[in-house]
């Protein structure tokens, strides 16, 4: 197979791109620091997205300022002819700092002429956190050990106590039997007690309802009153105005009787017994009959001005009537919910002593006792095979 012979020029950006894309992180840099060409794997590590953004730049940018010293030293002793490699973080601009692995070679030779030198990155972060693990994955190992040797103690234990424990779930089961009639009991009362929640509820419940047709009937009672007051209002003035005026008719007729009999008098002096003596009468009784019809209109007005104020005041005495059963009612509401708490507080205890009970029951169950025994039987086996356990141990 002939190979192609190419241009210089394209083999080099052939080449040059090839170093771009490596997966590895190369660098480099001038002596005094300058970012001279990054592969696309450092522009990564530093967190830019084009070379533009690294070329021509101090490269102690991207390293945190506790670490320059180390950082200068080691670019310098690389320059000088020496190969090194340092271990420092790289500081991204999101502010987040990368442990990172360096090594650097001296570049004498290169065809611009510039004192450089090439750097390789590697991230170890990954390495110390597997590091990390393993440490801990053999500390966990030597802890399972030591747990594995007490656990033979405790089983060497509780194989002694073992036969104590079947004395005492003996004992147990004695005790168990007597503590289900007892919690049957309580669940009794548990129930009872439920049932009076539910019915003291309803009370409340029924309470409320009735507080709140009372709130309604005592705003009708208010606006009735409220419409009375106006009423009364209007009639007063209205009676007023009547007062007054009926007190200028009065008065009118008191001149005009005044004048009559004035009249009259002049004209009975002048004939005693003429006709005009009668029609002089007959007007003075009609005008006694007018000032006697407003008397009585008077009358009239007042006992509708004294009904209406009775009216009023059994208003005024139901709607306190309503205020007093509104007020016992609140009285009763308070009373029902100190109630309800009070019942609700004895049925948190009472499910509380039942979830207790339950546990003690099911560790009764599982062979494992509460109180008593040696002190390696808790820790022991659970039942009669815990002997197989030692035995494959």
């Amino acid at each position: 197979m002939q190979i192609q012979e190419l241009d210089p020029s394209v083999e080099v950006g052939h080449l040059r791109r090839l170093l771009d894309i490596q997966p590895v992180c190369l660098l480099r840099l001038a002596a005094d620091g300058t970012v001279l060409a990054a592969s696309d794997a450092a522009l990564s590590l530093l967190g830019v997205t084009s070379v533009a953004q690294a070329l021509g730049r101090d490269f102690s940018t991207w390293i945190p300022a506790d670490q320059h010293a180390r950082w200068k030293a080691f670019a310098g002793g690389v320059v000088q002819g020496g190969p090194a490699s340092i271990e420092c973080e790289v500081l991204a601009q999101s502010g987040e700092r990368h442990p990172t692995l360096f090594h650097g070679v001296p570049l004498t030779d290169h065809p611009d002429g510039v004192a450089s030198l090439a750097v390789s990155a590697r991230a170890v972060a990954g390495q110390r956190q597997l590091e990390t693990a393993v440490v801990e994955l053999e500390e966990q190992l030597l802890d399972r050990d030591a747990e594995q040797l007490k656990a033979r103690a405790r089983l060497a234990e509780a194989e002694e106590g073992r036969r104590q424990l079947e004395e005492q779930v003996d004992a147990l089961e004695t005790r168990l039997r007597a503590r289900e009639t007892a919690l049957a009991e309580e669940e009794r009362q548990l129930r009872q007690l439920k049932a009076d929640l539910d019915a003291r509820d309803d009370a409340l419940a029924a309470a409320e309802s009735a507080r709140r047709t009372a709130d309604v009937n005592c705003a009708r009672a208010l606006a009735d009153i409220r419409q009375l007051e106006i009423a009364l209002e209007d009639f007063a003035a209205r009676q007023q105005q009547m007062t007054e005026e009926r007190a200028a008719e009065r008065h009118r007729a008191r001149q005009m009787c005044e004048a009559a009999a004035a009249r009259h008098e002049q004209e009975l002096a002048d004939a005693l017994h003429g006709p005009e003596r009668e029609q002089l009468t007959a007007k003075l009784k009609a005008s006694e009959a007018a000032v006697r019809a407003l008397e009585q209109r008077e009358q009239d007005a007042r006992a509708e001005r004294d009904g209406l104020q009775a009216r009023l005041e059994e208003a005024l005495a139901a709607c306190r009537a309503r205020e007093a059963e509104l007020r016992q009612l609140e009285s009763a509401h308070a009373d029902l919910a100190a109630a309800h708490a009070a019942a609700a507080a004895e049925h948190d205890r009472l499910v509380s002593a039942l979830r207790e009970h339950a546990g003690r029951l099911e560790a009764l169950a599982n062979g494992v006792p509460r109180s008593g025994g040696s002190p390696g039987a808790a820790d022991g086996p659970r039942g009669p095979h815990a002997g197989h356990g030692k035995e494959g141990a």
